[in-house]
């Protein structure tokens, strides 16, 4: 049986070492898709401000204030989606245009984030 000298043995777990034995081809927390967020608090709409205004109002931005809102948070306006911005886990800002603000009556407005929808919070289009 021959000796390996120690130089030769440095290189040989050396080499091994720099392959990686083993190691996985890609990162691991690379994921092969889109990443869905869920959450175990259901969101929940505190206040809108404002809560109410006039039929055929100038378009304006909504601020939704709750909690439990994650980044993929969409306000609904009558069951209709809004244009969304998230701000933090606390509020929202949803975009009302000319369509939204046409017809009068109490307009049901929800948050979906996360897989779940939150509580339905009532807006007063007078």
């Amino acid at each position: 049986m021959r000796h390996i000298g120690c130089r030769s043995a440095g290189l040989l777990v050396l080499s091994l070492i720099m392959m990686g034995c083993g190691s996985p081809s890609h990162p691991p927390n690379a994921t092969n898709g889109p990443t869905r967020v869920f959450s175990d608090s259901p969101p929940s709409i505190a206040a809108l401000l404002p809560n109410g205004a006039p039929v055929n109002s100038v378009p304006f931005t909504m601020e939704v204030d709750g909690a439990n809102f994650l980044p993929d948070a969409i306000v609904f306006w009558n069951g209709t989606p809004l244009s969304t911005t998230f701000m933090d886990s606390r509020q929202l800002l949803a975009d009302l245009t000319s369509p939204n603000l046409m017809l009068a009556g109490m307009i049901k407005v929800y948050v979906r984030t996360g897989g779940l929808n939150s509580n339905t919070v009532e807006f007063d289009l007078h």
